[in-house]
């Protein structure tokens, strides 16, 4: 047990530690080889963004977030500030779930408006197949916040949202356009799927990264630091230790750029000469030409009418659209109303 002070109490309080429960390790690793080699394998060599955040991806992105050319993170914050009293104002008790909990800078600002009372009759869920991920969030949240029962669960939230129910009165999160990671027909679904198993009176937060210039999209996803690159090519040493490969990341190069018919960010790894890659899960050599991509992430930018289109197929409502002054991203909170009689 270690003990924290909170700026607003002026008696030391025990922390009991937070609990985590894994459900990602339920998912079978010759499930994850056979998702890995499959698309590595297919007409167009991709691999999943979700196999970023291993604990040195979740470490790179948070440098990303500090980036000056980065403006997501600081943006989102920023319209979190300006309605984060109205948004908890009227929360007794209940969970906050947060989906995608690389850090916990946007849900302690939402934590941080709420009175000591609200504070103590919460429990926040960061949930994230990042164990570290999760572990860094309940570190920081007790120690900051340690009225506040954290209960991380470690899992795929698209396949396995079921691990997190059933649940009391509760607020959702999906903060950092995460969602945009998702084909925006995949999106539309998780959101319905999401609120079919919510209660009414619960509502869920929508951060978004909405369409605007090309250039300041652009920039955001290559740094002149070179930190999204390492972040990006970091992807291949996870792929190695899941499916015992060899791929040799200084092989690749960083690639992003915007398409337009498609209002998304490509992320690629572009080789820089022939590349040929083994792995005993994989039916012979991988070979890789020069110039080949193998496409990591993409990252779709929203436009209102899409969040509109997502809100009615998921039978929600829009309660609330929050914007920057230059309207680069909203947050949106959305409800479910209770079932007409």
């Amino acid at each position: 047990m270690t003990v924290a002070m909170h700026p607003n109490i002026s008696q030391q309080i025990a922390i009991e530690p937070f609990t985590i429960r894994d459900h990602y390790r339920q998912v079978e690793a010759k499930i994850l080889r056979h998702g890995i080699v499959a698309s590595l394998l297919g007409p167009h060599k991709t691999i999943s963004s979700t196999f970023f955040y291993d604990e040195e991806g979740s470490r790179l992105f948070e440098q990303i977030t500090q980036l000056e050319e980065y403006y997501p993170g600081r943006t989102e914050r920023s319209i979190l500030q300006s309605i984060a009293r109205r948004t908890v104002q009227h929360m007794e008790a209940g969970t906050v779930v947060e989906f995608g909990s690389g850090d916990c800078s946007k849900i302690s600002i939402l934590i941080d408006a709420m009175n000591e009372n609200q504070q103590a009759a919460i429990t926040y869920v960061p949930v994230d197949v990042s164990r570290s991920a999760i572990e860094q969030a309940g570190d920081a949240l007790v120690e900051y916040f340690p009225l506040v029962k954290v209960e991380g669960v470690v899992a795929d939230f698209l396949c396995q949202i079921e691990t997190i129910f059933p649940l009391p009165s509760a607020l959702f999160c999906f903060f950092g356009g995460t969602l945009g990671n998702l084909d925006r027909d995949q999106a539309k679904a998780f959101v319905a799927n999401l609120a079919n198993r919510m209660q009414p009176g619960d509502r869920l937060l929508l951060g978004m990264d909405m369409v605007k210039d090309r250039s300041i999209i652009e920039q955001a996803y290559n740094d002149s630091n070179g930190v999204t690159a390492a972040f990006n090519r970091n992807i291949l040493r996870v792929v190695n230790r899941i499916i015992q490969s060899d791929f040799h990341p200084d092989d690749f190069e960083h690639m992003a750029f915007y398409d337009e018919q498609k209002d998304r960010i490509e992320m690629h790894l572009r080789a820089v000469k022939p590349v040929t890659v083994a792995s005993p899960h994989i039916p012979g050599p991988l070979a890789i030409a020069e110039g080949e991509t193998i496409h990591t992430e993409n990252s779709h930018k929203y436009r209102v009418s899409h969040i509109e289109r997502m809100a009615e197929s998921a039978n929600l409502s829009i309660e609330d659209m929050a914007f920057d002054p230059n309207h680069w991203f909203s947050v949106t909170t959305l409800v479910k109303k209770a079932a007409r009689k």
